[in-house]
């Protein structure tokens, strides 16, 4: 039987855990100062068996007269010092936490947590003159936005200027990033992971520390007895790169900070090539600089702030620009470090400030295609489509009805077709007889945020002429975004050279939703090319 609810007079804070084992310290560091600031507040909820803690969650048969819900992120969320002003107006109340709580306002000094993750010694031994570097790869080096690759020649120029012994920790795995770490510091020590809690010990012990663009390597690092933290302003470290992050203790004089121009993960042979183009660009600045950044930027003018019913809203100026801020930072290594600098929200409000004035482009383009011949026919037009799957967002209530909205010739409606999040969704038109396909055009969806638009990255485009055996016709690269009709960007493939199908398809590679607009094929079909006969 379901255990019988009564109600509670009491405060707590009940925790859902959300990523690793620091990410689940965080928030319970987080909770425990929270609680400090509210009468006879118990903290719930909590799993770390790497220290031996497990607080179960005693509140799911209990009723409270209030619940703070913040189950869910939320970029707006109140202040620490609301929250807890909220609940101690009343004898029964419940926050439900699962925010990461990555910022200092929910920390107080890493001393104060000493006791509760006791620290102990490890068997591999880290010097007074050695420098110990976390190094961090794993899953990253497929391309994680908030967690990129740091420069090997990053870690040259803090040896060279300190004189210190290297020594890398972590995540050494076969790969072009390790192997070239390994060449460019041949006499250097090499320590590979030896699981969560002999690593963390590890970089606690000792002295020096460049921290990797990670919450694990920097609570070990902040928790450590360390003289001297190097801490890299990259990834989620850097305030433009995510503002509602902050993990930046500017009154904690172990620290040295490195502004880097905005940067983001992405596939570990274009994070290699970037850091040749970033070489040197990084530049140390003081504390005060930091709280700068963590409090004053942008400097500038953001022309994207508007407010609706009294509540922030973030729509873009010129929505229908199509943007890619990833490509943009990458590509424009000034407007990157303009941004880190403070001077710009993001890379959209660079763009439109200053960026178009320059001549620079919003997203890659697509070259080496010849134009399209506008005087062959669009062989899609009205022609029977289907697709993978349906979703709560589709127009039509069948797969032929909603696939077919994607070629009623309309490019500059809202939605054309919507698939389900499924692994490898697609959307097939029949051209009905095998055909010279000399020209494509994808409409991806409008006014829509960049991240949307980013799900049809890559796409795929098959041709097929009995709908079993495809051939490629073409594919985007990752990363590579595309616009709608307003935007005046869609996704363009020519040649000169046609391809044979009857059957068209796109596809993406991955598990994700595919939503377009209007797809348009451009061609002869074979009885307009060899005639009908007498």
């Amino acid at each position: 039987m379901p255990p019988e609810h009564h109600f509670a007079r009491r405060r707590v804070i009940a925790l859902r855990h959300r990523g690793n084992v620091a990410n689940k310290m965080i928030q319970y560091i987080g909770a425990l100062a929270m609680s400090k600031r509210i009468e006879q507040c118990s903290v719930v909820g909590v799993s770390i068996p790497e220290w031996g803690i497990e607080i179960p969650d005693d509140t799911q048969s209990q009723i409270f007269l209030d619940n703070i819900d913040l189950w869910t992120w939320d970029a707006f969320r109140p202040h620490v010092g609301e929250i807890c002003r909220l609940a101690n107006r009343s004898e029964s109340v419940r926050i439900m936490m699962a925010d990461h709580l990555q910022r200092m306002e929910f920390l107080d000094l890493p001393q104060d947590y000493h006791s509760l993750f006791p620290y102990s010694s490890p068997e591999r031994k880290i010097g007074e003159g050695d420098l110990l570097i976390n190094i961090r790869t794993a899953e990253i080096l497929q391309g994680i936005a908030h967690y990129p690759l740091l420069p090997i020649d990053f870690y040259e120029d803090v040896v060279a200027s300190t004189g210190l012994n290297p020594v890398f920790v972590g995540q050494l795995g076969d790969s072009e990033y390790v192997r070239q770490l390994r060449s460019r510091f041949p006499k250097a020590v090499f320590y590979d992971s030896q699981g969560a809690r002999a690593d963390f010990d590890l970089i606690r012990s000792a002295k020096n520390i460049v921290v990797a663009v990670s919450t694990f390597s920097w609570l070990a690092a902040w928790l450590s007895q360390a003289q001297t933290i190097f801490l890299p302003l990259s990834g989620f470290y850097n305030p433009a790169h995510h503002r509602e992050v902050d993990l930046l203790p500017i009154d904690d004089p172990r620290y040295r900070y490195f502004l880097f121009p905005l940067n983001y993960g992405v596939p570990e042979e274009q994070s290699l090539e970037y850091h040749r183009r970033i070489s040197g660009r990084w530049k140390e600045i003081s504390r005060n600089q930091v709280a700068l950044l963590k409090t004053s930027a942008p400097f500038l003018r953001v022309p994207r702030e508007n407010y609706d019913s009294g509540l922030p809203s973030r729509t873009a100026q010129g929505s229908a620009i199509t943007f890619d801020s990833i490509w943009y930072a990458h590509r424009y290594i000034d407007a990157a470090m303009e941004i880190s600098e403070g001077w710009f929200e993001d890379p959209l409000h660079h763009y439109l400030e200053v960026g178009r004035l320059r001549g620079y482009q919003p997203v890659r383009q697509f070259d080496g295609h010849p134009p399209i011949d506008l005087s062959m026919p669009n062989l899609a037009l009205k022609k029977r489509a289907t697709q993978s799957s349906l979703s709560q967002w589709s127009v039509g209530s069948t797969l032929e009805e909603d696939a077919g909205n994607a070629v009623n010739g309309n490019p500059a409606k809202a939605l054309g077709f919507h698939t389900e999040n499924i692994e490898t969704p697609w959307w097939m038109v029949d051209l009905e007889e095998p055909s010279q396909v000399f020209a494509i055009r994808i409409f991806n969806r409008d006014r829509i945020p960049e991240w949307m638009q980013r799900r049809t990255s890559p796409i795929v485009v098959e041709g097929s002429n009995d709908g079993d055996l495809w051939k490629l016709i073409f594919s985007t690269e990752p990363g590579q975004i595309f616009g709608g009709y307003s935007a005046g960007m869609p996704l363009v493939w020519s040649s000169d050279l046609p391809v044979e199908a009857r059957y068209v398809r796109i596809s993406i590679p991955r598990k994700e939703y595919l939503h377009l607009s209007e797809v348009e094929i451009y061609g002869r079909q074979q009885r307009t090319i060899h005639g009908t006969g007498g």
